[in-house]
């Protein structure tokens, strides 16, 4: 059931960054992560107004690696608490409405990972700047934030810099926690068999349509993937639906509805029964002249 994936957008994004290593002093009783965050924020904050962009979204941090954590997470919400207090001239989303356009969209928080992707889910906040960061580890178990900021209307850098301080036992709990197990389609429902493991067969199916456009993906010509981890139950039946990775302008939950109503051939244990096993669906948009 796995269709050909599309390529990141990366190429719409700007590769020119300033980088700015920070090295200064905490004051008694400020942290150092408190005192970067700070400074940064001030420093994006000037050429953003100039660029006349001034609702902006900041977006979780994503890494090390390509995964969203928790530590990630919290460096956002920091991150924007410090831009909103040093830049009264921007209207920063909030991080909770963020949030909650994130799952209402069915959007992975991996989604950050997808510049196209991100710059098209700002454009859904009414953002017209929006800022992403990507956690490293360095020397000297120092984490390392390099902080980009784009335009959301061309994808054109603003500016960038880079941030560094210890990182602390806390900080590491909090980097071990993924924000979801989405980029782990295998831990998604663990107590049914993966189809086609040795002995359960592959569903296939019956009636299975189209999902259909919306009228703004339609006019933005989006084209992708939307893979999703479901239960195709011992009738057939699609249940239990988890997104892996979703698309902007309403097409991931078009992708849900339409599994919703297909028909499958269930598949098979190795008693030769039918047998609910989970299984990971791709669906397809294109866009056809």
């Amino acid at each position: 059931m796995r269709g050909h994936v599309m390529q990141p957008a990366s190429a719409r994004l700007a590769r020119r960054m300033l980088v700015l290593l920070l090295a200064l002093p905490a004051a008694p009783g400020v942290s150092a992560q408190q005192t970067a965050m700070e400074s940064a924020a001030v420093q994006l904050a000037g050429p953003i107004v100039h660029s006349k962009q001034h609702a902006l979204a900041i977006f979780d941090f994503s890494g090390p690696g390509k995964k969203v954590t928790v530590l990630g997470e919290k460096l956002a919400d920091d991150f924007s608490a410090a831009i909103t207090k040093s830049a009264g001239e921007l209207q920063v989303v909030d991080r909770s409405r963020v949030e909650a356009k994130r799952k209402e969209n069915h959007y992975a928080p991996e989604i950050v990972l997808d510049p196209l992707s991100a710059q098209l889910f700002a454009q859904e906040l009414g953002a017209k700047a929006i800022i992403i960061g990507e956690l490293s580890l360095g020397q000297k178990n120092a984490l390392t934030v390099d902080l980009k900021a784009y335009r959301v209307d061309n994808g054109k850098g603003i500016q960038g810099l880079r941030i560094s301080f210890p990182l602390s036992e806390d900080m590491a709990g909090l980097m071990a926690k993924n924000v979801s197990s989405y980029d782990l389609p295998d831990n998604l429902f663990p107590k049914y068999p993966k189809s086609n493991a040795p002995g359960y067969s592959m569903p296939s199916c019956i009636d299975c349509p189209r999902a259909d456009y919306t009228s703004q993906a339609m006019e933005r010509r989006l084209e992708g993937v939307v893979e999703l981890v479901a239960i195709v139950e011992a009738d057939g039946r699609v249940t239990n639906i988890a997104v892996v990775k979703g698309l902007p302008g309403g097409l991931t939950l078009q992708a849900i509805e339409a599994i919703k109503k297909w028909r499958l051939k269930p598949a098979t244990g190795p008693d030769g029964k039918p047998v609910a096993v989970r299984q990971i669906i791709e669906v397809v948009f294109r866009v056809f002249n």
